[in-house]
């Protein structure tokens, strides 16, 4: 990856240059792709979170589109989904973000399903707040509908162009997989009999017999755009996918470079045994990536490439360009008339917080602080309309998406933590269900433990849990017997298959009770205890 103060000069020279005479002395010209990962509908800046703020990524694509007036911008996926925001304001605002960033073709991440695949399809058609003329182009080829068919929503590539002059344009093919690994961060319901197919070059090559490849072939400039990631180790990109085989097996000359995502790292080289150039710009628009594509006019053939990511500083109000200040205004409106489902409005202070509360989610094995409050405001949300003995709390650690400032926190704030407003559940387990349920957790490796509250648990060298202890919320210890009840309160997305929970590990006798979502039995109990992180 360039080192900071490369990046650095890059930004630098993309906001004070202005449009030049894209033709160089040698006959060649400039041609970039500009991709936005991971993006997770990031709209309100957050210094805890390093995030920019959506007119700060607006801001930055506009001074790079100065630099490369020949360019072509797409997003690598995971568009939404992670932000409390979006979620609260149901993403009126993606589609007018990606129009005035020019976003109009996408690969699929595994977010783009949060929603359910109709909606996916629908591509925001009913959305008061979409452009006119706007629309999404989703790009996947690996994966198939229950019929074993590509769903009509998605295209397997896409051929653009680029002008060049009034009498020459250039060709950019791009291909796109997603992640056959992002079945097991879907809810299964959300997938019901969809196929993520791992055997990606077999992907690749079978694309070789769809009607239409052959223009991606004789396009000058060719890429893949992945919602599959790749890791920084020692100074050099390496694949983070459990078929990295077969992403290692991608030398074919026909593709030029990869633009990733998926894996939030920012990543920038070449890999592969080919040394292809990749790019994958962290997430939540702390960075762009840039490929730039040298071409010589005279044979249209590229000499080059060339990746780099540019980093997005976070600009105060003061310092938006008008573009920028439009999309922030519309931003702080939102804020002000949007309400959570209990009516909650965004801006209302909530609690305080005496202190940092951090919440790492690259450190996943560890019991976070911040978590244990989220799995209490579960177990609480339940006890206040039902007086079971032993009521739990439970979490996947990959729903809770940051820490707390110290200060006053309002709606928007604690909404960060917990974004995603699941519906609450509740299950009645025997002791014997939650020592497995428990091991589960403890052992799930690739998502991070599980979180939960209420209770002091032993576990051998293996991860096995031996034995749990119950504690009241006044802190008291009760021992557990085989044969008490349990009440485990869980998000439906953990419950339903999600990172890596079948729903065998939950017991059929679902316990019918009406629970506000997750982020609203956050709110409630952080109203509640009025002062956190005294303790």
């Amino acid at each position: 990856m360039k080192h900071a103060s490369s990046l650095f000069f890059v930004l630098m020279l993309s906001v004070l240059a202005t449009p030049a005479d894209a033709q160089q002395q040698d006959g060649t010209v400039d041609v970039a792709i500009l991709c936005l990962n991971d993006f997770h509908g990031a709209f309100v800046q957050n210094p805890y979170q390093d995030i920019p703020g959506a007119p700060s990524v607006l801001q930055t694509l506009d001074s790079l589109k100065r630099v490369y007036p020949h360019h072509l911008t797409v997003s690598a996926g995971d568009n939404f989904g992670g932000s409390y925001f979006y979620t609260a304001t149901k993403g009126q605002l993606l589609p007018v973000f990606f129009n005035e960033a020019g976003i109009r073709i996408s690969a699929v991440g595994n977010h783009e399903f949060d929603d359910g695949q109709e909606k996916l399809a629908d591509k925001w058609a009913a959305n008061p707040l979409r452009p006119h003329g706007w629309d999404l182009k989703y790009l996947c080829a690996n994966v198939l509908d229950p019929a074993g068919k590509r769903p009509a929503y998605m295209e397997p590539f896409t051929v653009e162009e680029i002008r060049l002059s009034p009498t020459r344009t250039v060709h950019v093919g791009l291909v796109s997989l997603l992640a056959s690994s992002a079945q097991e961060q879907i809810s299964a319901s959300k997938i019901k009999g969809m196929t993520f197919r791992g055997d990606y070059t077999r992907v690749l090559d079978s694309l070789q017999t769809v009607p239409g490849f052959q223009q991606v072939e004789k396009a000058e400039i060719r890429a893949l755009l992945m919602h599959i990631g790749a890791n920084m180790k020692d100074g050099q990109p390496v694949w983070n996918d459990k078929n990295t085989e077969e992403l290692e097996r991608i030398n074919t000359p026909l593709y030029q470079g990869f633009l990733a995502g998926h894996s939030h790292d920012p990543v920038c080289g070449h890999i592969n045994e080919s040394r292809k150039p990749i790019t994958q710009g962290y997430w939540h628009g702390n960075y762009i990536s840039v490929m730039k594509f040298r071409l010589d006019t005279v044979s249209m053939q590229v000499v080059a490439v060339e990746p780099s990511i540019v980093p997005v500083r976070a600009r105060k109000r003061a310092e938006l360009t008008p573009r920028a200040l439009h999309l922030q205004q519309q931003i702080d409106s939102l804020l002000d008339c949007t309400r959570t489902k209990a009516g909650t409005a965004l801006g209302e202070h909530v609690a305080y917080v005496a202190k940092n509360l951090h919440h790492d989610r690259a450190q996943r094995y560890v019991m976070s602080p911040v978590a244990r409050l989220v799995c209490e405001s579960y177990a609480d949300a339940y006890r206040r309309a039902h007086k079971d003995k032993f009521v739990v709390g439970v979490s996947h650690f990959g729903s809770i998406r940051s820490g707390m400032t110290k200060g006053e926190i309002t709606v928007i704030d604690v909404g960060e933590v917990l974004p995603f407003q699941n519906d609450m559940q509740a299950y009645r387990f025997t002791y014997d269900e939650l020592l497995h349920l428990l091991t589960v957790g403890r052992q799930n490796l690739r998502y991070g433990w599980l979180q939960y509250s209420n209770l002091d648990v032993e576990y051998d060298d293996d991860g096995v849990a031996v034995k749990a202890t119950y504690v009241t919320p006044k802190g008291k210890c009760r021992k557990l017997k085989g044969t008490d009840p349990i009440t485990v309160v869980v998000d439906n997305y953990m419950a339903g298959g999600g990172d890596g929970y079948h729903d065998i590990f939950f017991p059929k006798n679902r316990i019918d009770v009406t629970l506000p979502s997750a982020t609203d039995c956050f709110i409630n109990y952080l109203r509640k205890r009025k002062t956190i992180g005294e303790e």
